[in-house]
């Protein structure tokens, strides 16, 4: 039997008058609410004429435009005596016409009294739905934040960040493992879902520096990645800090224009490159004369002060 509790998004919903909605062919829906961070998600059973035989399903969908979306989900029909339907797990690509589906099962099999799909004249449907992914506008595959991370309350698989602003409560659901792999600031030895409170994160800026974290490659937002920056000295994953760096490099940014961020943080092929570009000694001080001395760190300090030695 499948736990639906381990989906971030489940619920059991009682179809009431099924009988009369089997026979006219239509369903009432039922609102799910906000997944994945869109609203406007619903539940109903679908008809469908397959070969001259009416069919029904149960599906998921929200009636809004949405991005194509990652998911695993399942369905389920708890029967008339306390037994369940074998239930079905899938994953799915859904898209803003097409929505989570389930078994389809003619009329005749959930109208006849003995396969107990009956409820006191309802149905019964059980589901549990999680979306992974969702694809960026650049066509590159982000994760949900919005949502809990799949089975956490059982693995305790996740980091929580948590602000409240203007009196609303913001979450981002992380995977543990991704996060402690790459940084000691997180408790890897933690037996269960840690929470971080958030405090000047700018929260647009912060889902990003996240996505760069767990491994997506998206260099379109150059001010948010740059701002990544200072997330990734503070929470200790200098793997964001070295991606950060190949982006600069591979897209060719204006090495002048980021020259605080060399110094204050480790960008090192940057650096490099930058110094290299410098011809005279007058022309590399009237540059770091826009730098804070206080926040340089010590690496970058050394090849500054080796690179006016050799002029």
């Amino acid at each position: 039997m499948i736990n639906r509790r381990k989906y971030a998004i489940n619920d059991i919903y009682f179809f009431a008058y099924a009988r009369e909605y089997l026979e006219l062919g239509l369903f009432d829906t039922a609102l799910i609410g906000t997944i994945g961070g869109i609203d406007g998600w619903y539940l109903t059973m679908k008809w469908e004429l397959i070969n001259n035989a009416a069919y029904f399903y149960p599906i998921i969908y929200a009636r809004g435009m949405h991005p194509k979306l990652k998911s695993r989900y399942f369905f389920d029909i708890l029967k008339n005596n306390g037994s369940s339907e074998v239930p079905c797990e899938y994953s799915a690509d859904l898209r803003h016409s097409v929505g989570a589906t389930g078994r389809k099962k003619t009329v005749g099999e959930l109208l006849n009294e003995e396969n107990g799909y009956l409820t006191n004249g309802g149905i019964i449907i059980e589901y549990g739905i999680q979306i992974e992914g969702i694809l960026s506008p650049n066509d590159i595959w982000t994760f949900n934040f919005r949502d809990p991370v799949f089975d956490c309350q059982e693995k305790s698989n996740m980091i929580i960040f948590k602000k409240i602003r203007y009196g609303e409560t913001k979450f981002f659901y992380c995977h543990k493992q991704l996060l402690t792999h790459h940084s000691t600031y997180f408790n890897s030895n933690s037996k269960e879902n840690q929470i971080i409170e958030l405090t000047d994160e700018d929260l647009i800026h912060f889902n990003h520096f996240l996505q760069l974290s767990h491994g997506v490659r998206d260099r379109t937002y150059r001010y948010a990645t740059i701002n990544a920056l200072k997330y990734a000295q503070k929470y200790k994953l200098f793997n964001v800090i070295q991606l950060i760096d190949q982006f600069i490099i591979l897209d060719r940014w204006d090495f002048g224009a980021f020259l605080p961020q060399k110094m204050s943080y480790d960008l090192k092929h940057c650096l490099a490159l930058f110094l290299k570009e410098q011809k005279t000694s007058k022309e590399l001080a009237e540059k770091l004369k826009k730098v804070n001395i206080e926040t340089m760190i010590g690496e970058a300090m050394k090849k500054c002060v080796k690179r006016f030695l050799e002029f």
